[in-house]
């Protein structure tokens, strides 16, 4: 028993010294990095000005074949020059309001569609052909369903004045 005893000592003694003794008093610099995710604005997933640009003209070309709106939109084509001006406002608005550096200058709302009377049905076909043109660029769901808030935002300031 006693040379097991001095056996157990022996191991102990030898695990114990050939164990790491060392203590670290500096801890090693600690690496933060933080991971920014910047998403991009409707704007920049429409494509900037040019996305915009593009997507206005397809949309008022839809408003001008659509059959419960283009009674509004046809005679904005008897002056070209005025049509042109219209589409830049449009343009200038929804590049404001989908984040883009954009500085509108038009009316509001509620002056832009006084004296229309636009109904609801109206409201919505408009809205139908802002969402087939969203849906034609490929603009990814979470982008089309917020600016559909936007412009349903909108509706009360646009129907009915």
């Amino acid at each position: 028993m006693k040379i097991t005893n001095y056996l157990l000592l022996f191991v102990f003694a030898i695990t114990f010294f050939s164990c790491k003794t060392e203590v670290k008093t500096e801890l090693p610099e600690a690496k933060e990095e933080v991971a920014v995710v910047v998403e991009k604005t409707i704007y920049e997933k429409l494509g900037g000005e040019e996305g915009i640009s593009g997507a206005v003209d397809q949309i008022v070309a839809k408003h001008l074949e659509n059959e419960v709106i283009k009674h509004y939109f046809i005679p904005l084509t008897e002056d070209p020059v005025y049509f042109e001006q219209f589409k830049q406002h449009v343009k200038d608005f929804l590049g404001a309001g989908t984040g883009g550096g954009t500085n509108y200058t038009g009316r509001d709302m509620v002056g832009s569609h006084a004296g229309l009377d636009i109904s609801e049905a109206e409201f919505l076909a408009a809205i139908d052909d802002i969402l087939f043109v969203l849906d034609d660029n490929k603009v990814d769901r979470a982008s089309r369903n917020e600016l559909l808030a936007t412009l349903y935002s909108m509706k009360d300031a646009v129907m009915k004045q």
